[in-house]
């Protein structure tokens, strides 16, 4: 009895484990996150799975809200596993609700374990259309092997999923030999290079960047077309020769799936024949002499050359000769020589020679020719001046364009002042010497730089003005004495060469005489170091310049200068005639006129003075009719000596007349004069 009442308890325990297992398996209590219903005639007052979970199988996710159906197809619509870069995937998604009724506007999204694979559109989502279905496009992406694709849609409170499986595989790419036509390319002609991509015996079509470089191509001697893109999997570029002239080796790249493909091929460039030779330029024009030379003034000059093929490009590494054109050698007077004598040209065609060592001021000029072309090729520089290029105090020379200009009356530009200097062999100064101005009224620019030794300022006749209308004008630069060379070997020898103390022997200090006495006054300006106070500092009794045998180590370069006086001419003219009045019998008398303006100078450079002579209503011919005022240029201290113009005049007998006597400047300033004729 007992037996059989525990035998029951056990069954009936038992029966209500297995009712819990199959309401848990069925929905009842808890979460049914994932729930199968195993029995699909189950009572739908039955609980049921109804959460947010589902199934998840190959290819079909289902739940109880509905299902997604995923393919994957190619081009064709036949069902495709595995993707190459030739074949991308159409994935195709069709979703249906539990009554099995197509669910449009639905978002599907899709994922893939490849992370190289490529979605398009990128961002891997869908919509579906009116049948339920959401479509896009799968390629395979840079990595081999075996994936899976995962395609998931929300559906009413369920999100439902699908997968597929599927593999990525890549063809073995190679390529073909590089072909060259011509083979052998002319010196600055076209070649046609062309490669193929192949899968097998066949051309691969998808296309395929290849880039092409070459040795010639990185030193700038070569251009080539790079990169190309394969049509139907062959590669066509362009090679240019821009000098290359040798053997270029020329390699192309191709990135392809899953590799990196090289080839290369030898390209034979013929070397380019010379069609012409270039003189391009020198570094300076002015050499200084040997052991002379300084800051600005070098000793040397490089003198360059190009060479140039037929067709005009550069031409590398041909053979240029060099020699003077006066000796038709390397060497010429005075020592001067060219280093090297034979040169090869460069990448751009270009060839070199160095002139120096000169020991006698001289001109030169370079001969260069291409050995061995013919017919030869030769061409000659321009001049170039071997000389010391230091201004000397004698050949300092500093002039206005006019001495006596209009100056007083008009504000403005007055005249142009312009500086002259040659070193001691009489040669044009290094260009870029500075010549410094001052001046005692108006003003003047301050300074300016020679080119082939001179140079130029304006002078402008701004106040103050002098009361005399004498305006002293200084102009300086560093430069060295005179000597007088004895030996004739064109350097200073002491004790052989001439040099005149004081004459000769410059002091360090020079100042603007402006009262023109000779002497340092109050209010003129001393440049120099002054040591004594009346700004003349003797000089050391030496000569000083470069040119001095043997060398000082640091030759004193001091002032050179020189003075002249503008006249600050006045637009209103003093005329005197005499005598006056004027007795006029027999034939003709003679008269002096004088003219000056109203300070005593002369009168304005051009001025224009016109004589007649009337007897009543009658003129009569004078003669001259008409003068001009010249210009004159004082030096400082200088005296103006006023022209007397002597004028004949007619005589008529017993009638009276008048001398006229019009003074007209070039400003247009005109002041008349009369006198009576008895």
């Amino acid at each position: 009895m007992l037996m059989q009442t525990r035998m029951k308890s056990f069954i009936n325990f038992l029966a209500a484990c297995l009712l819990a297992g199959f309401l848990a398996a069925c929905g009842g209590g808890g979460t049914n996150d994932g729930c199968i219903n195993i029995d699909p005639s189950r009572s739908s007052s039955l609980p049921s799975c109804s959460g947010s979970g589902g199934t998840t199988t190959p290819g079909t996710g289902t739940s109880t809200s509905g299902t997604l159906t995923l393919a994957m197809q190619d081009s064709s619509g036949a069902a495709l596993t595995n993707l190459t870069p030739d074949v991308p995937a159409t994935v195709n998604v069709v979703v249906k609700n539990a009554n099995g009724v197509a669910v449009s506007n639905n978002v599907v999204t899709f994922t893939t374990s490849d992370t190289t694979g490529v979605f398009s559109p990128a961002i891997g989502t869908a919509l579906t259309d009116g049948n339920g279905m959401a479509s896009l496009k799968l390629a395979a992406g840079t990595q081999a092997g075996a994936f899976t694709l995962t395609a998931s849609s929300v559906i009413g409170s369920s999100t439902v999923k699908a997968t597929k499986s599927y593999t990525v595989s890549f063809p073995v790419l190679t390529t073909s030999d590089i072909i060259v036509s011509p083979s052998t390319v002319p010196a600055g002609a076209n070649a046609s290079v062309t490669l193929s991509i192949k899968n097998g015996s066949t051309n691969y079509t998808s296309p395929v960047s290849v880039a092409f470089t070459s040795i010639c191509t990185k030193s700038g001697k070569a251009l080539i077309g790079s990169p190309v893109i394969t049509q139907n999997g062959v590669a066509v570029a362009s090679y240019t020769d821009k000098g290359c002239g040798t053997t270029d080796t020329l390699t192309a790249t191709a990135v392809v799936p899953n590799a990196t493909l090289t080839k290369s091929v030898d390209i034979v460039v013929l070397p380019a024949a010379a069609g012409s030779l270039k003189f391009v330029g020198v570094d300076t024009t002015n050499i200084a002499l040997k052991f002379t030379g300084g800051v600005g003034r070098p000793e040397f000059s490089t003198v360059k050359f190009q060479v140039f093929d037929m067709n005009g490009a550069p031409v590398v590494g041909k053979l240029v000769s060099f020699v003077f054109s006066d000796s038709n050698q390397a060497t010429t007077t005075g020592g001067l020589k060219l280093n090297p004598a034979t040169a090869t040209t460069a990448a751009d065609g270009t060839v070199t020679t160095t002139v120096s060592d000169g020991t006698i001021p001289t001109s030169v000029r370079v001969v260069a020719s291409v050995v061995g072309s013919s017919p030869l090729l030769t061409t000659i520089s321009s001049l170039l001046v071997v000389s010391s290029g230091v201004p000397d105090q004698r050949h300092f020379t500093v002039l206005p364009e006019v001495g006596n200009a209009e100056c007083w009356n008009i504000i403005g530009k007055c005249v142009m002042v312009s500086a002259y200097l040659a070193d001691h062999f009489g040669n044009q100064v290094t260009d870029g010497t500075v010549v410094n101005f001052t001046t005692e009224g108006g003003m003047i620019i301050d300074s300016c730089q020679t080119v082939n030794g001179l140079c130029s300022v304006p002078l402008y006749s701004s106040f103050p003005h002098p009361l005399d209308g004498r305006v002293t004008i200084l102009a300086y630069a560093l430069g060295e004495e005179n000597f007088l060379d004895k030996n004739n070997n064109n350097t200073f020898n002491d004790g052989i060469d001439g040099f005149n103390v004081p004459g000769d022997d410059l002091s360090p200090d020079i100042f603007r005489d402006d009262n023109e006495d000779g002497l340092l006054s109050a209010g003129e300006p001393c440049i120099g170091p002054n040591t004594n106070g009346t700004c003349t500092t003797p000089g050391d009794l030496k000569y000083n310049g470069v040119l001095r045998i043997p060398q000082q180590p640091s030759p004193q370069a001091q002032y050179i200068s020189t003075s002249f006086v503008m006249q600050f001419s006045s637009s209103h003219a003093q005329i005197t005639v005499t005598p006056s009045p004027i007795s006029c019998t027999g034939t003709s008398t003679d008269v002096q006129v004088t003219v000056k303006d109203d300070r005593n100078l002369l009168m304005p450079a051009g001025t224009k003075i016109a004589f007649s002579a009337t007897y009543g209503a009658t003129a009569v011919q004078v003669s001259p009719s008409e003068a001009t005022v010249p210009s004159v240029i004082l030096p400082v201290g200088g005296v103006i000596f006023h022209p007397t113009y002597v004028v004949t005049i007619p005589c008529s007998g017993t009638a009276t007349g008048t001398f006229n006597v019009t003074v007209t400047t070039p400003g247009g300033t005109v002041t008349p004069s009369s006198t009576r004729i008895n």
